[in-house]
């Protein structure tokens, strides 16, 4: 667990930024406007897609899409407090670690823009302010991307790293994708990719879960099952399915709801073609591997939520797979007995509403 500085002493006033820098290479940038009893009475966004560069230059293409959209909003005239949120996925881009907000303030600095930077936080934080702006009573935020992601606000008291004795509430990451236990379910193609992976043997429970992971798992088993002559003819091309993670997770939802989509996605994305019992085992193998991520997803949600009264959810994963979604609530519900939860679906962008919240609370 890693507290924040974010808590709830502070209402938002005024007129406020938040950029959200996304795991998959877009900087979403928010303008927010706040009425006097602090809600939210107008926002606006645009979203700039970031080239692959080093991190030097990834500092100044901020600043020019930050500077881009002040212009577009005609708001050059006026010092508007800066939030930023960070989704960053690993291997993607190193933005240097401890003093990535000082890089930031010095590269807008360089650059004259009207703005104060107020804060630099991860999509995880920046969610759960969003959804507890909006409603009160949520006490959790959960995220399931590329990777997986949990804040929660917690008494300070509480928290024991913070060493302060008040009752007000702090946000905390709870790191929750680096959980790590021997009663987790691996599989000798679960160690497969975590070996093969770019940071083996940590973020056990993500790579069980997340986005960038359950298609890749049932690779491996599809490979595994040709090199077996279980599946597919023995002159089926193999060059594509046999490339790291060439099957994406997205396929695995319309796989496992219709056989017939089984076919078409292994012959239009990977020159296959295939007998109704290889449709068969393959729609079986999305269906396993998507069944007990939504099982360890609800797990991991009943784990955060207990005590609680609101949940708030979001990620790619949760919007294209929505079976997996309704089985890991109807888990964490189980799980919880008779505890009422309720669960809120957050849309994307809900980081850079975030950060825009932070940014006028300080």
């Amino acid at each position: 667990m890693t507290p924040s500085f974010v808590h709830q002493r502070t209402q938002p006033l005024g007129t406020s930024l938040g950029m959200g820098i996304e795991a998959t290479g877009r900087i979403r940038i928010t303008r927010v406007n706040f009425a006097d009893d602090s809600t939210i009475s107008h926002t606006s966004t645009q979203v700039f897609i970031a080239p692959r560069k080093s991190t030097g230059e990834f500092f100044e293409f901020t600043a020019f899409c930050l500077r881009e959209f002040i212009q577009t909003q005609g708001l050059e005239h006026e010092i508007l407090p800066l939030g930023i949120t960070i989704g960053v996925a690993d291997g993607w881009l190193d933005l240097g670690g401890k003093n990535v907000m000082r890089r930031f303030y010095d590269t807008f600095l360089r650059g004259r823009l009207p703005v104060r930077l107020t804060s630099v936080t991860n999509g995880a934080v920046s969610r759960l302010v969003a959804a507890r702006h909006g409603f009160k009573t949520v006490g959790v935020a959960a995220s399931f991307n590329h990777g997986v992601e949990a804040a929660s606000f917690e008494q300070m008291a509480s928290v024991e790293s913070l060493g302060q004795a008040s009752e007000d509430l702090v946000a905390v990451d709870t790191e929750i994708g680096r959980f790590q236990s021997p009663a987790l379910p691996l599989t000798q193609w679960d160690r497969r990719v975590d070996r093969e992976s770019k940071n083996p043997g940590s973020r056990c429970l993500e790579k069980l879960v997340a986005d960038r992971y359950l298609g890749e798992i049932v690779r491996n088993l599809i490979t595994d099952l040709m090199d077996e002559r279980l599946l597919f003819p023995k002159a089926a091309c193999v060059e594509t399915i046999s490339t790291e993670y060439a099957f994406y997770t997205a396929y695995m939802a319309p796989m496992v709801e219709d056989r017939d989509h089984v076919g078409c996605i292994l012959e239009n994305e990977f020159g296959i073609a295939t007998t109704e019992a290889d449709r068969l085992v393959v729609q079986a193998l999305c269906g396993i591997v998507a069944g007990r991520a939504a099982l360890l997803a609800g797990a991991m949600l009943a784990a955060l939520v207990k005590g609680r009264s609101a949940v708030a959810l979001s990620g790619v994963l949760l919007d294209v797979n929505q079976k997996l979604r309704a089985e890991a609530v109807d888990t964490m519900h189980e799980l919880l007995g008779d505890a009422d939860v309720e669960v809120l679906l957050q849309n994307r962008g809900a980081e850079a509403l975030g950060a825009a919240i932070n940014a006028a609370s300080f």
